[in-house]
């Protein structure tokens, strides 16, 4: 039979999971979901911004003012995937079967948490427009990062996830390859681990998933802050087994259960050629 142990191979996805996740890598991972069930609704807290510091009087006390939060929910969902392992596949197969498994699992369990939260971030207010469908200029870059006011500190930033066509684009940026630019980082365009470069020393993730529409035949890039975007899983991957011996085959039943949610309005910026 296909010598396949329940741990090992979750730990496997749990691996190749985190090594494709691109806009959750960019997300706050907010903890364990505790007390609930797929279906119920999960807070997200977002807190409000204080009033103005106040000028003080001699022997005129401070009227205290509270802390607040303004709660934004999300609902907890399950998906899952199963997989049938064929022993005789495990064995002669060019490779090995368990583990092409456990990383296709891993690769559409990203994909999916990665959806969701772009589909979160499409919510925002904060979106910036662009001439070519298919191309970015660093013009029309800094337009987008301008919408977050003086609040434009690089260290503030998460990333900002492009698709690969704009790749070009980013090339022919001087002020993303030129070094006599002083904010240009050494190595922009040498793509390691999905890492294209640093924009204003803002680093920018290729991303190939969520990150084009093909309605619209369009790029759509996200600038995200940190914390902007925020998830919450029940448990890590969960793996079950289903021996059929009359097949010769192990079924592999993985499922994740998890919320997402924009939890800062102002902490992403949508980028594209149509803004609805």
């Amino acid at each position: 039979m296909a010598l396949i142990v329940p741990d090992i191979y979750a730990g496997l996805v749990r691996e190749k999971f985190e090594g494709k996740i691109k806009i959750a890598a960019l997300s706050a991972e907010l903890g364990f979901l505790k007390n609930t069930t797929v279906g119920s609704k999960v807070i997200f807290p977002k807190w409000e911004l204080i009033g103005e510091a106040e000028e003080m009087e001699k022997g005129t006390p401070l009227e205290p003012e509270a802390l607040s939060q303004d709660s934004t929910y999300a609902t907890i969902k399950q998906v899952g995937k199963a997989v049938t392992v064929y022993d005789i596949d495990n064995i002669t197969a060019l490779g090995n079967a368990i583990d092409e498994s456990a990383t296709q699992m891993g690769i559409i369990f990203a994909r999916k948490l990665d959806a969701d939260l772009a589909a979160e971030a499409l919510t925002s207010d904060l979106k910036s427009t662009v001439t070519d469908a298919t191309k970015i200029t660093n013009l029309e870059l800094n337009t987008a990062l301008n919408l977050f006011g003086d609040e434009q500190d690089a260290d503030d930033f998460a990333g900002i996830v492009v698709n690969s066509l704009l790749v070009p684009s980013f090339f022919a940026m001087d002020e993303f390859v030129d070094k006599n630019k002083t904010y240009t980082t050494d190595g922009s365009g040498i793509i390691r681990n999905g890492l294209l470069g640093y924009f204003r020393n803002i680093p920018i993730y290729l991303a190939d998933h969520q990150t084009y529409d093909s309605t619209g035949k369009e790029c759509i890039s996200y600038i995200i802050k940190k914390n902007a975007l925020g998830y919450m899983t029940k448990r890590d991957i969960n793996i079950e087994l289903e021996r059929m011996p009359k097949l010769k085959a192990t079924d592999v039943v993985g499922d994740f259960i998890y919320a997402c949610k924009l939890i800062n309005d102002a902490g992403v910026c949508v980028v594209r050629k149509t803004i609805a």
